[in-house]
């Protein structure tokens, strides 16, 4: 009687305790951080977070169809840094933040990928990588990775590369191109090209 009186009491004891053992495995993903409780923390370092491209859900803000096609749109982004994107003559231009008041694409009819990469900077966006898929009969199925700087109010971003998708390690490419931001001048540094790209 008295072995089963401890043995009531030790599982009353573990019942008050949590539920996982003080060894269980971390529940974070493999290079991720352990999830904290209390405040979020901005990441430090370079790191990249993804959002969708889907022109139906963003604002339109102009469209022209008597002479060529073309149209524009102001789209979501990162926070409350937009994406502004200009199609004209089958080809799409893609700025970060500010319009650039360029309009910088591929040579080949082109459409976009509906995934943007943005690249960061101790939390705070500095580049966006996405991808123009090659619609041209003459070369359909190429894609380019183009790398943009995020532009500010009175400092607007710029072109700073563009990678032909079949390039080795084409994405760690581009978010080397897109990680040199900060030290990239719009209107002095030249735009890089890599492979097949232009």
């Amino acid at each position: 009687m008295r072995h089963l009186v401890l043995l009531s009491a030790a599982l009353l004891a573990l019942a008050g305790c949590g539920t996982e053992p003080a060894d269980a495995p971390d529940q974070s993903g493999p290079g991720e951080a352990p999830v904290a409780t209390g405040e979020p923390q901005a990441p430090t370092g370079f790191a990249s977070v993804y959002t969708d491209l889907d022109l139906d859900s963003c604002e339109l803000l102009e469209l022209e169809t008597e002479q060529g096609s073309s149209a524009s749109w102001r789209c979501p982004g990162f926070g409350d840094t937009p994406l502004l994107v200009e199609e004209g003559d089958g080809r799409f231009d893609l700025d970060a933040g500010v319009d650039d008041s360029g309009f910088q694409t591929i040579g080949a009819f082109n459409d976009l990928n509906d995934t943007i990469e943005w690249r960061l900077l101790d939390g705070q966006p500095v580049a966006v990588i996405f991808r123009y898929r090659d619609v041209s009969m003459e070369t359909k199925g190429r894609t380019v990775l183009a790398v943009e700087k995020v532009g500010r109010q009175g400092a607007p971003g710029c072109r700073m590369a563009q990678i032909a998708g079949n390039t080795p390690e084409a994405n760690q490419r581009a978010r080397d191109f897109a990680d040199a931001a900060v030290d990239f001048s719009c209107g002095t540094s030249e735009m890089a090209l890599v492979g097949e790209a232009r």
